[in-house]
């Protein structure tokens, strides 16, 4: 069963677990095959799926934001059936000083009070600017 309230409430909570370095308490939101999609196109893996691979992106996230985490605010959440649509932004420091204030919208998936998808879509220039230094994929 997919209550609306419920899945807008987890999706919020997902954002703020990132913000915090809450690396488990993300992990626990996902299905045993949840995945976590970035649909641009960076340097960073397009799909990362399963509990270990999320685990492991967001052990990376709090060493890439040590002073500020990274940050997510929710700018505004849609819902409907077993989606929840989030347009937000983001205000953290990179460990390398660069500012990483980009903007997003999450359209997340959910079964039975989890989720088993986050489709991240955001401003992939800014990214590989503050990530990787300007370095673009293939």
């Amino acid at each position: 069963m997919n209550d609306v309230a419920t899945n807008k409430q987890l999706a919020r909570e997902y954002l703020e677990r990132i913000g915090r370095g809450d690396v488990d308490g993300v992990v626990d939101l996902f299905v045993d095959d949840g995945a976590i999609i970035v649909e641009s196109k960076t340097l960073l893996p397009p799909e990362v799926r399963g509990k270990d691979a999320i685990r492991e992106l967001m052990t990376a996230l709090p060493q890439m934001f040590p002073e500020t985490g990274l940050r997510i605010i929710i700018d505004d959440v849609t819902a409907e059936e077993n989606r929840v649509a989030i347009r937000a932004h983001s205000d953290a420091k990179h460990a390398n000083g660069k500012l990483y204030q980009n903007r997003y919208h999450f359209l997340l998936y959910f079964k039975d009070g989890k989720i088993v998808s986050s489709h991240e879509y955001l401003d992939s220039l800014h990214l590989t600017d503050v990530f990787f230094d300007g370095a673009r994929p293939e």
